[in-house]
């Protein structure tokens, strides 16, 4: 289960034990019907992960296909060509 608030996620595992992860940036891929997080801890800026909802409330790993599209998500955020609309 995960809870956004103020760009920062918590995600709520199994066992009860919460994550505490900020939001680099998401987009929502209409034809996967699903939206892509990129999040990193606040004491590890340098590695991120991508994680995945279609529902808005759990989080699911990503396949190697939207991998890959997610690293294109990234690269056009990193190098200021990712818009609003994208």
């Amino acid at each position: 289960m995960m809870e956004i608030t103020d760009n920062t996620m918590e995600i709520t595992r199994e066992d009860g034990v919460v994550d505490t992860y900020k939001i680099l940036f998401y987009f929502h891929n209409e034809e996967r019907g699903k939206d892509f997080y990129f999040l990193y801890r606040e004491d590890d800026e340098d590695n991120l992960i991508v994680m995945a909802s279609s529902d808005g409330v759990s989080l699911m790993d990503v396949d190697e296909e939207e991998l890959e599209e997610c690293q294109e998500m990234l690269d056009a955020y990193e190098d200021g060509s990712l818009t609003q609309n994208s």
